[in-house]
């Protein structure tokens, strides 16, 4: 064990004090010599983006100038001298591009190769005069180094990636992730088979459906194939002595992941066609640690703590073939899998072993895409792909599932054995044109969802024990006429015993077929023309129509304008200002939304609500002689698809020394927001009161009646030019209020008023901040470092009851009278489940601050004594931690008034887990 210790330690000071160490030693304070002019770097890539290695790169015709495109497509000049110049770029196979630079050309930028002998290429080295920083809206693209020193396991890639795209204003959680140009979003391909990534590409253009704030948007586009073979094995281990012990476990547990696999390109012929594959395995060995209350044999309060097995056998790949199928025409096809076995979803928290349940999922997807070049101005895109998903799940107990709020949840998984296919078709259709001043991009995007799902949610029924107003018992378990509130561990109790006062607050039921099919169609045209009135100055316009089908037939068309100015042809200052309309709905969203509107249709499956049932441990309970309340959901008459209309500021400013900072502010104001109200409450708050329609019944109808407003500020400071060490470190402080919780089921405390409603969406932290370091030491050591904080994340407090009787339990307590019995002191004011006065406001309360911190150090060892050679074999070892502070990440505060749990942590994100890994690359 202290052995252990030491290595943790050792791990952490490289990661963390021997760079600081290094940029802080005399020899690094030493003045640097200095060069006349300035370094230009950039990205040689084909018409569909896929990066083109080993291109031939000249500057100004000297022969003593020639670089070579890496295998990420990049190259650079250093000590480039101010003014213009010219480029020329040749690969195989492409037609050579000769370009000239201004002297105003940016540090970084793209060139398009052409697959002809005739067709001259425009550069994008106008597109701006300032040199764009990481993050923010404005975006950025991840390759070469960087993109190296991100995590290899897909879940922490996908999590270091949906940090990067919170810069953007949006939640990590809402980040789209879609794969070579696509739309819909896709499971991460493994990381070895990736060219580049790019963080929020121009969030406020037409081609993007979702406002920025809703999420950003991660592109990534994979390797195409090479012109001679090449190739990678590779493998990680982590095992139980590398990794801490998780917070809320009373033991540690045998924690371990094994990952390997392999990646192989080349030549299908000669010339003309080639292809890339990787395939990979995980092995994944996590735990989840149940902290819950229970009750012991004699009716005692108990605690329950145990560590839960939670593995995952996982298999993701990627195949694609390119080829030249003519002098102006290129296309490739791909496949991509990602199939994965969990066990034991769902149980962790106060979810214990038993209402947990078996997973296997998959994912196949095939994408064609074909680039034509009509004229040297004018492209032609075309992009197809089919994807099959699916689940199946086998819950770990068939018996009603069992919630005492506040304390535990046993019993069978509400999910039952779920069965979803998914056959989801996109094709993407689109022109490109640059003529002048213009460069205009319109198409058209179609979205297709053929759904057959098997919804068993909630067939095997479900006790609620909320607790509520029951009898005071006297020493002999008898009740007396005295009534006060109880927890729902305390009903539950008396429920086992067969006392007064321990009836179930609810027992739900669904019967009928479980079966749904329905298919969606959603279609979208766009425009999008970039305008350069000056050369520092360009125009932005886009406009955006889309219709949708289920569960509703909309359309919206929505504006999109922007502006982008470098005051007096500046350098080193951009400005840029948006304002966007964005609306509808995304084709999954709406999925899941006409999933759940048809699975509670109250005809082929029927939903029962009992009240004042007996508990049958185990079993469903008699209800023949109680008053059954049945609940359907309907679609709101009127309707309408949601608007946010949104503002933006910003400015880019480079620094000297290579230091670039970023700012912006954001305004957002959105309304036909959904959520979901029971048009149909009882009158009087009880349960089998009178209403204003059917007696017995809640219907629950989707409306679009709420409405949001706020501010997103944010600010960024980087340096990507240092020799030692490059680095990004920014802030987002996002303040928007709404009625509605971003799920279109959000049921609000009452249908008949929005007091108190109007919060931050639950989970959605008010203050993100973000930062990434990359070292780049002695003896070719790179030492790099992720860091993402959230702060005031908001979670509601509830009484645990159905004060109103309207069927939902997420009644919010009242403030207390002075001197008034049963009051719970909080941080908020004395509070109390029924009888005080007014009422808390929602999501009142805050998780404290999480703070991810990921390190990674390695080097790699060159194996080819040939400087020369194509491809160079090189073995790769490096080390690399999640959560490497070990800080506590709190995900889960217990929010049930009086509840043992109530306002105190009960589960976090893993502890600290260490892993080795080698790569052989030849």
């Amino acid at each position: 064990m202290v052995r252990f210790f030491a290595a943790v330690a050792w791990t952490a000071s490289a990661v963390l004090l021997v760079p600081a160490a290094t940029a802080l030693s005399p020899q690094a304070q030493q003045p640097q010599p200095t060069c006349a002019g300035r370094t230009l770097t950039g990205t040689v890539q084909d018409s569909t983006a896929a990066v083109i290695p080993g291109a031939t790169v000249q500057i100004d015709s000297d022969p003593a100038q020639n670089r070579t495109s890496g295998s990420d497509g990049r190259f650079s000049f250093k000590c480039v001298p101010a003014g213009a110049h010219h480029l020329s770029i040749s690969a195989s196979g492409f037609a050579t591009a000769e370009q000239d630079l201004p002297a105003r050309v940016p540090a970084d930028f793209h060139i398009t190769l052409i697959p002809t002998s005739s067709v001259s290429v425009n550069v994008d080295a106008e597109e701006t005069t300032a040199e764009p920083i990481l993050g923010g809206l404005n975006g950025t693209s991840v390759t070469g180094a960087q993109l190296n020193t991100l995590a290899d396991d897909p879940d922490d890639l996908q999590r270091e990636l949906q940090q990067l795209a919170a810069a953007g204003g949006g939640p990590p959680s809402g980040t789209v992730i879609s794969v070579d140009g696509f739309q819909s979003d896709s499971p991460l391909p493994p990381k070895s088979s990736i060219a580049r990534i790019e963080v929020n590409p121009d969030l406020f253009s037409a081609e993007n459906r979702q406002p920025p704030w809703e999420g950003g948007h991660i592109q990534i586009y994979t390797k195409p194939g090479a012109k001679s073979f090449h190739g990678s094995l590779f493998t990680t281990n982590s095992s139980e002595w590398m990794n801490s012990r998780d917070p809320f476990s009373d033991a540690h547990a045998s924690i371990g992941k094994q990952r390997y696999g392999f990646t192989l390109t080349g030549p299908v012929r000669k010339e003309g066609s080639n292809f890339s594959l990787a395939l990979e395995h995980r092995s994944i060995d996590e735990f989840a640690v149940v902290n819950a209350v229970t009750l012991d044999p004699d009716g005692n309060e108990t605690p329950v703590v145990s560590n839960v097995p939670v593995p995952q056998r996982l298999w993701i790949g990627n195949a694609r073939v390119d080829a030249q199928l003519g002098p102006k025409n290129i296309a490739f096809v791909a496949y991509s899998a990602n199939v994965n076995h969990l066990v034991n979803v769902g149980a962790g928290g106060t979810s214990l072993l038993e209402t947990g349940y078996g997973s296997e999922r998959y994912d196949h997807t095939l994408r064609f895409s074909d680039t034509t070049t009509l004229s040297p101005n004018l492209l032609h895109e075309s992009r197809v792909s089919i994807d099959f998903r699916g689940e199946i799940d086998a819950p770990n107990s068939s018996a009603p599932q069992l919630e005492v709020s506040g304390a535990f949840t046993g019993g069978g998984a509400a999910i039952g054995p779920q069965r979803i296919r998914q056959v989801r078709t996109e094709w993407d259709d689109d022109f490109i044109l640059s003529k002048g001043k213009h460069s205009l991009k319109a198409g058209i995007q179609l979205f297709d969802f053929v759904e057959h799902q098997t919804l068993t949610s909630n067939f095997n029924g479900g006790y609620t024990f909320g607790g509520g107003d029951a009898p005071i018992l006297d020493t002999n378990n008898n009740a007396t006429s005295k009534i006060a509130p109880i927890s729902g561990l305390e009903q539950y109790r008396r429920a086992l015993l067969h006392l007064p006062g321990g009836n179930p607050s609810q027992f739900s039921s669904v019967t009928g077929d479980p079966k749904i099919n329905f298919t969606e169609i959603y279609p979208v045209f766009f425009v999008q023309d970039d305008i350069k009135l000056r050369p520092d100055l360009t125009l932005s316009a886009g406009l955006r129509y889309f219709f949708a089908n289920r569960p509703f037939q909309d359309t919206g068309i929505t504006p999109r304008l922007g502006v982008s100015w470098a005051p007096g042809g500046s350098k080193t200052l951009k400005l840029n200002a948006h304002l966007g309309l964005f609306s509808g709905h995304s084709p999954n969203g709406l999925q899941g939304t006409q999933a759940e509107l048809l699975r509670e249709d109250g005809k082929a499956r029927v939903t029962s609500l009992a009240y004042s049932t007996v508990y049958n441990a185990g079993g469903a309970p008699d209800t023949s002689g109680d008053s059954v309340i049945h609940a359907i959901r309907t679609l709101a008459p009127n309707y309408k698809s949601n608007q946010v209309l949104m503002s933006q500021i910003g400015a880019d400013k480079t620094l000297p020394y290579g230091f670039t900072l970023s700012t912006n502010l954001t305004y957002i104001r959105g309304w036909r927001q959904e959520r979901t109200l029971n048009v149909n409450a009882p009158i009087d708050g009880s349960p089998t009161g009178p209403r204003a329609g059917a007696a017995n019944l809640n219907v629950l109808q989707l409306q679009s009646s709420a409405d949001t407003a706020g501010d997103i500020e944010f600010a960024g400071i980087g340096n990507q030019k240092l020799k030692v060490v490059q680095f990004f470190v920014g802030a987002v402080r996002i303040h928007i209020l709404t009625n509605a919780d971003d799920d279109a089921f959000f049921n609000p405390q009452s249908s008949a008023t929005n007091a108190g409603e109007y919060s931050l969406e639950s989970g959605d932290s008010l203050w993100q901040n973000f930062a990434n370091v990359t070292f780049n030491l002695p003896k070719k050591v790179i030492v790099s470092s992720d860091y993402y904080g959230n702060g005031n994340s908001p979670f509601n407090i509830t009484t645990g009851f159905d004060n109103n009787g309207d069927g939902n339990f997420n009644d919010r307590p009242q403030f207390a009278l002075p001197g008034q019995s049963g009051a719970v002191a909080t941080p908020f004011g004395n509070l109390i489940a029924t009888g005080g006065t007014g009422v808390l406001a929602r999501n009142r309360a805050s998780l404290p601050w999480n703070f991810h911190v990921d390190g990674n150090i390695q080097r790699a060892f060159p194996l080819t004594r040939n400087p020369k050679a194509d491809h160079q074999q090189t073995l790769t070892a490096n080390i690399r931690s999640s959560n490497l502070l070990n800080h506590t990440n709190v995900t889960a505060e217990g929010g049930v008034l009086g509840s043992h749990f109530f306002l105190t942590p009960y589960a976090a994100d893993n502890s600290r887990r260490i892993e080795g890994g080698l790569r052989y690359s030849f």
